[in-house]
């Protein structure tokens, strides 16, 4: 059932020189009813209702103005009737009756430019079939304030992954993207709807970043900041979803792009009196920003701190970042291949998501140097540096021992701290001579001097097996020291 508010539109529209057929397009109701509102308006008039007053307060009208310029309440103003004239009214009459006192607010048009601005919004479509289950199903649309220029989708949540992609899909059928987006303070996109200072979401706000777009909100309960797409989702609803009957949603996705693209778009715009496409095309586009040239990668974003062991958590693993982080808190970008962590913008780790649990997953680099696990390319660097007998001394380390060789070649890189490179590399000949391959033997050789003996002076009869080796050259060692 239509109001008069209906009839009244359908006579403005066509005192304004628009056909009936035209009419029907604009206001999505048939064009059978469009005749029947004109043929009943034409025939009997219509009158608007009279609003009337409460009257009940009419006796009360100077002291309640009174009241009221000096800055009382409604409330307050009701309480008072109560008590000092023992009249028992509601509030709502109250609100009512001050209406009167009260300067009118004024609304100033909000025109944007070429490019400026797209305003988004959810419109709720009802319960259609989608794989055999009935799912509730909403409306995205983004408007190009300059044009009105439009593009529409179908949800069936309003969560931020949904909002995101809706938002990339709107950019993609522009083929560009406006500077600025108004949203309304939907818990998608904005988490304390503040006008002034709003907390756009995280992952919402990264997102625009991407696209160099910023994010405005409308004020909450402030249709006004948010007219464009709240009319073009009352358009979709009038227009588009009273032509639909059946209740198969992805029939319905293909029946919302075709009209989107073929009637919506190529409609004479009702407030503009212009076609939406042409004006996009020759006037908006080029004032619009390109989009990137790679598709904005969809992460889930939250906080973290670093702990003690500088890892953070995530789903019952460990990750870890570089050492300096440790207490910060951090964000953490994330799907289900990849764990990204940021400083502010910069990113400073990079992880393959783990399945497992409890599991601690480290990259070297992220420790301190003295820390950080040594490769074996990194030790024969380091053991290079004293010289081609110390290098000669890691190979048959390796082989020989082959499960702490590790342990003997740091302490052989730990005699730096005592002696030269050339009486370490020395103690190693000295060491490879005799097949003894122990860090105490390269030690004891350094600080007692037995590099610069000649191989005569300490040796070994060849012909006694190498299982005798080490014991004849500690006993050999042992005599040296006895005689000095």
């Amino acid at each position: 059932m239509y109001g008069i508010e209906m009839k009244i539109t359908v006579k403005t529209l066509h005192e304004r020189g628009f056909s009936q057929r035209a009419i029907s397009r604009e206001l999505g109701i048939s064009r059978i009813t469009v005749n029947k509102f004109l043929e009943e308006i034409y025939s009997t008039g219509i009158t608007p209702p009279k609003i009337e007053k409460d009257k009940k307060l009419d006796k009360y009208k100077d002291q309640i103005e009174e009241w009221f310029q000096s800055g009382l309440t409604g409330v307050l103003i009701q309480e008072k009737l109560l008590k000092e004239k023992s009249f028992k009214i509601s509030y709502a009459s109250v609100s009512r009756f001050l209406k009167q006192f009260k300067d009118p607010e004024v609304y100033i048009p909000l025109i944007a430019k070429p490019g400026e601005e797209g305003q988004v919004d959810f419109g709720y479509l009802g319960k259609f079939i989608k794989d055999g289950k009935t799912v509730k199903v909403w409306c995205f649309s983004m408007v190009l304030s300059y044009s009105r220029y439009s593009y529409h989708c179908l949800v069936t949540d309003q969560n931020v992954d949904s909002f995101i992609r809706c938002h990339i899909k709107s950019f993609e059928y522009f083929r560009a993207v406006p500077q600025t987006v108004k949203i309304d303070n939907l818990k998608a996109g904005v988490i304390t709807p503040n006008f002034y200072e709003p907390t756009i979401q995280l992952q919402y706000a990264d997102f625009l970043n991407h696209y160099n777009c910023a994010p405005i909100t409308a004020r909450i309960r402030r249709g006004q900041d948010k007219g464009k797409v709240e009319s073009g989702v009352k358009y979709v609803k009038n227009n588009f979803l009273k032509r639909i009957d059946h209740k198969d949603f992805y029939q319905l996705e293909k029946d919302l792009s075709d009209w989107t693209t073929n009637i919506c778009n190529k409609r004479l715009h009702g407030t503009t009196k212009k076609i939406p496409a042409e004006v996009y095309l020759t006037s908006e586009k080029k004032q619009m920003q390109a989009l990137p040239q790679k598709r904005y990668e969809l992460f889930k974003i939250e906080h973290r701190k670093v702990n003690t062991y500088g890892h953070i958590s995530y789903k019952n693993n460990f990750y870890s970042v570089p050492y300096t982080f440790i207490g910060r808190t951090l964000i953490i970008k994330y799907n289900n291949a990849l764990l990204k962590v940021y400083d502010n913008a910069e990113e400073i780790a990079l992880h393959q998501v783990c399945n497992d649990q409890g599991k601690f997953i480290t990259v070297d680099a992220h420790a301190p140097v003295h820390k950080q696990k040594k490769t074996e390319q990194m030790y024969r660097e380091k053991i290079s540096e004293l010289g081609d007998q110390a290098c000669m001394f890691l190979e048959k380390v390796k082989n020989e021992k082959p499960k702490t060789w590790v342990q003997i070649i740091r302490g052989i890189l730990s005699l730096k701290k005592n002696y030269d490179k050339t009486t370490i590399n020395k103690a190693c000949k000295r060491a490879l001579e005799y097949h003894v391959y122990e860090y105490s033997t390269v030690k004891n050789i350094c600080k007692n001097g037995l590099y610069d003996k000649s191989k005569e002076d300490l040796s070994v009869n060849s012909t006694i097996g190498n299982s005798c080796l080490l014991k004849q050259y500690d006993n050999l060692f042992n005599n040296y020291l006895n005689k000095n």
